[in-house]
């Protein structure tokens, strides 16, 4: 049987979710290093800008002409998602637990599926709300929320809702882009052109120049930079143009999954009765959506 477009853009972003789930090999060493969380997600988006820019004389046209009344499109890529949602969901953590942080975070397949009703004419249908749930619930079990005794406060709620509402938008945007005539990497790269941009007011230099003198630090970054970042941008906006935006959210929910199992396989963390639920709610929803 031949693949239909629809496939592989689920592939395209299943391979996107899988490449963001296993993000935690990098930033746990990262941390250990020395590195809080918001220098390498600055590094994150200074570095793959850079790299990007390297893969420019070899792309197709030219992916560094951008009309002016395209510039919103790459904008909120850039700057009202990647850096908003990175500034969101470091303080909810912060004041939280990064459990707490994962839950409020896919909250943003929900805002996905609504902006795509709103702006693109996306039909809410029950099957859609059946993912959905299922994709939230299976987040809840995943994280281990339930039995933690974690409080929940209505400052946490607003940061961790804002940093859901943040992530949908690379969704809506990218999707945006794409009508006008954008390709994934030229996305992909003003993205990170913005974002690198508007990282380098957040990252703590006087701190983080130090630390980049081992080849450890360096194979992490590299890592950071091509296995979770380029890589799943670039195939999740390919596997955008194929899906609707709100399917697209629900497929790419499996980074929490795969996150999970790196910690059960590469860092021999247990596995509970309640994760186990969680993935099969996520899996599940794969196919409902």
């Amino acid at each position: 049987m031949a693949m239909t477009s629809r496939h592989k853009g689920m592939l395209l972003v299943l391979l996107a979710g899988t490449s963001w789930g296993v993000i935690s090999v990098f930033i746990r060493k990262l941390n250990a290093i020395g590195f809080s969380s918001l220098d390498v997600a600055a590094l994150r988006s200074i570095l793959t800008a850079l790299v990007l820019l390297c893969f420019v004389p070899f792309a197709k046209g030219k992916p560094l002409h951008l009309k002016l009344h395209d510039l919103w499109c790459v904008a909120g890529c850039g700057i009202l998602s990647i850096t908003l949602f990175n500034c969101c969901y470091f303080a909810t953590m912060q004041r939280s637990t990064v459990n707490i942080a994962v839950v409020l975070l896919y909250t943003s397949p929900v805002f996905v599926t609504l902006l795509s009703c709103a702006f693109f004419g996306e039909c809410f249908t029950l099957r859609k709300l059946l993912a959905l749930a299922m994709v939230m619930l299976g987040c809840v079990f995943v994280s281990g929320v339930i039995g933690s005794g974690t409080r929940l406060t209505p400052t946490v709620l607003c940061l961790g809702l804002c940093s859901g509402f943040c992530y949908a938008l690379y969704s809506i945007f990218g999707r945006f882009a794409q009508q006008h005539g954008l390709d994934s990497f030229k996305i992909t790269l003003w993205t990170f052109i913005l974002a690198g941009t508007a990282a380098l007011f957040f990252l703590n230099w006087g701190k983080s120049l130090p630390l980049l003198n081992s080849l450890t630090c360096w194979l992490c970054l590299t890592g950071l930079v091509l296995i979770s970042t380029i890589l799943p941008y670039y195939t999740y906006t390919a596997g955008l143009k194929m899906l609707q935006p709100s399917t697209a959210a629900i497929v790419v929910a499996i980074e929490p999954v795969v996150g999970t199992l790196v910690g059960i396989l590469l860092f021999h963390e247990p596995i509970s009765a309640c994760a186990l639920v969680g993935m099969f709610l996520v899996i599940g929803a794969l196919f409902a959506g």
